[in-house]
């Protein structure tokens, strides 16, 4: 019988993989709240993420969604 907290675990790393593909901007604003220096180029009131972050961010997203879908693999199979 599969364990509930490697099921949990497995649904949390598809859901965050998912969402790390999908908003990756979001994800690194949500990250970074009170932690990046505003004001140093770009437009005033600009929240714009480099490209190099979301990349990175959708890397690891696509990373943790392939742990997620192999822990729910090998957990229910």
């Amino acid at each position: 019988m599969t364990e509930v907290r490697t099921l949990l675990a497995a649904v949390l790393g598809v859901f965050l993989g998912v969402l790390c593909l999908l908003a990756p901007g979001a994800v690194v604003r949500a990250q970074t709240v009170g932690r990046r220096p505003d004001g140093r180029g770009g437009e005033y009131g600009s929240d714009a993420v480099p490209t190099r972050w979301r990349r990175l961010v959708q890397a690891l997203g696509g990373g943790c969604l392939l742990l997620g879908l192999y822990v729910g693999y090998t957990a229910v199979g």
